[in-house]
């Protein structure tokens, strides 16, 4: 049986409509009940199997699909499967009270985000919320389509080889392949993904990939890395082809600089790891561009000079978003920590820093622009604040010690 509703008419072409998906009707009746407070804000739709979800999505505009795994028939796994082909700008969720650990794994190459029965209101909700949240961000559907595909992003290769070799020992060594997930940004991507899942059920985000090494342990981990190849490499060509040799160096001392930051301006050791994690992943966006469109970086479209306003309107006049826009999209849709995804979107931006309160995206912001002034062999004066900056009440008082800072880290 095929249902829908629609709590208020207003605006509706421009709402997003959540389609939910279980051959238990209570469980349908529970959601409902769930979301009737805000189903102002989204169209909802509900499916009791498969074959029904189909048919709406066959002339439905889906943005998001939350389905039950286990299904009679059509499996969830399945059903997601055909739901990115036929519909590869919906975002995918599964949700499951069945912790088989072979179905789980199946769905990693399928589902956006896990959720594990039963649910609290709130946090469904919460998940809800986050997706259309960021879906604003990429407005250009082929964008849009080319990045909900992506299962995973292609790793550094040397990387990726210590994690197989890592995991191919009898006695694996959780601090080493901590060590070596945090330096790769795809594959700390992937882990913050999986164990910030509903699934797992943990009270609190987790944005430090120690600690997510630690939650899922290294059984789930070489499943997934050997069995449905949660990480990839990344062909050497085409690092080549995409222009984005210095990625990995550059994420990796921005990193490095937002948590020295983070450490010279508060004491909260959560903030301070979450603020390494968020410089890591500041340039995912370039990434995904680097592997959905490996010639635009190296092209005489993007601007190779050091005007980053104008290679970030390059960026907007190709894909209609820049990467910020496109690397807080796709971590948005894989769930992960509000904080991280706020730091990526606004990596670029002087004028979303003007905060009394620390935040980690004022430490990955000054850390880019400094990292980027620091490498560049033009400027040999370093890092200079603009007269805005030094205007700023909120970010004067800190300037001298943020630049201390990664000083520290850029010449040791």
């Amino acid at each position: 049986m095929i249902n829908g509703f629609v709590i208020t008419r207003k605006c509706e072409s421009l709402m997003q409509k959540v389609l939910l998906v279980d051959d238990n009707p209570n469980v349908l009746y529970s959601f409902k009940r769930t979301l009737h407070s805000v189903s102002n804000q989204w169209i909802i739709l509900t499916a009791e199997s498969a074959a029904d979800a189909l048919e709406i999505i066959s002339h439905e505009s889906v943005d998001i699909i939350i389905s039950d795994l286990r299904m009679p028939i059509m499996d969830g796994v399945t059903l997601l499967g055909i739901v990115a082909n036929q519909s590869p700008s919906t975002l995918r969720i599964a949700i499951t009270g069945d912790a088989d650990p072979v179905l789980c794994q199946q769905a990693t190459l399928v589902a956006h985000q896990f959720i594990a029965k039963p649910i609290e209101p709130q946090e469904l909700t919460r998940i809800i919320n986050q997706a259309v949240g960021v879906s604003s961000l990429v407005m250009k559907a082929d964008v849009k389509k080319a990045i909900l595909k992506i299962a995973n992003l292609p790793s550094q290769p040397s990387l990726y080889n210590q994690l197989l070799a890592e995991l191919n020992k009898p006695d694996v060594d959780l601090d080493y392949l901590a060590s070596v997930i945090s330096q790769d940004i795809s594959m700390t991507a992937k882990i913050l993904q999986l164990v910030n899942s509903a699934y797992f059920g943990l009270a609190r985000e987790v944005k430090e990939v120690s600690q997510a090494v630690f939650y899922l342990g290294v059984e789930t981990i070489r499943d997934l890395s050997l069995s449905v190849h949660l990480f990839s490499q990344f062909d050497q060509a085409l690092i080549a082809r995409s222009g984005l040799g210095n990625l990995w160096d550059h994420s990796l001392r921005v990193a490095s600089c937002s948590r020295a930051i983070a450490a010279s301006s508060i004491s909260d050791k959560k903030i301070i790891s979450g603020a390494f994690t968020a410089g890591l992943l500041h340039d995912i966006g370039k990434l995904i561009l680097g592997t959905t469109a490996p010639d635009f970086y190296s092209s005489k479209k993007y601007l190779q000079v050091e005007d980053k306003f104008q290679n970030l309107m390059q960026e907007k006049l190709e894909f209609g978003s820049t990467h910020a826009d496109i690397g807080a999209y796709l971590l948005g849709s894989w769930g992960l920590p509000q904080e991280i995804i706020n730091a990526v979107l606004t990596h670029h931006s002087f004028e979303s820093q003007k905060r009394v309160e620390f935040t980690t995206s004022m430490a990955v912001w000054f850390a880019n622009a400094y990292v980027c002034d620091f490498s560049n062999e033009t400027n040999t004066n370093g890092f200079q604040p603009s007269d805005d900056m030094l205007k700023n009440q909120a970010l004067a008082p800190r300037l001298v010690s943020w630049n201390k800072a990664c000083d520290q880290i850029l010449t040791k």
